[in-house]
């Protein structure tokens, strides 16, 4: 009789020990998703950007070019992303930050899109993690010339928040 219960008492403890391994085994596999999901999503809203009408340059009614932006368009962009950031923009970038950071001719840095994931209740930040993204830019400004548009280079980095 003793030996069963013995038989039992060890039994009992390596189940517990195997629930206790899978229990720890699932919260790291559960970050790791999560941190796989952030970058997918970092990525998905770099895209976004990238192909945005508002700020695409444009050759009259042909295609947009690639890569490019347009520094007339830039400069007002922040103006109509807070006008309608409830309606339409939230949906496609959520809690994230968008700005173009021009490097050449210029040190200028024009915010697109800023919405933050407000404070908790006791004043701590309500994000525990951001992921950026960096993708390099040619910035077009045809205010500067009326024949030949004038050329800078930036990128544009997009923060997304966990």
């Amino acid at each position: 009789m003793t030996e069963t219960i013995a038989v039992l008492f060890i039994f009992f403890i390596l189940i517990l020990f195997g629930i206790m391994f899978y229990y720890k085994y699932q919260g790291v596999a559960f970050k790791e998703k999560q941190e796989e999901l952030l970058g997918a999503r970092a990525m998905d809203t770099t895209l976004k950007v990238l192909f945005l009408p508002e700020i695409s340059c444009t050759k009259g009614e042909a295609e947009p070019e690639d890569n490019c932006f347009d520094m007339m368009k830039l400069r007002h962009a922040n103006e109509t992303f807070k006008k309608y950031i409830t309606k339409y923009y939230f949906n496609l970038f959520s809690y994230s930050r968008i700005y173009v950071q021009e490097v050449y001719p210029e040190q200028t840095q024009y915010i697109l899109y800023d919405k933050e994931i407000p404070f908790l209740e006791d004043g701590t930040k309500g994000w525990e993690k951001k992921e950026p993204t960096f993708f390099t830019v040619t910035l077009k400004d045809e205010s500067k010339s009326a024949i030949i548009p004038h050329y800078g280079f930036g990128y544009v980095v997009v923060e997304v928040y966990l």
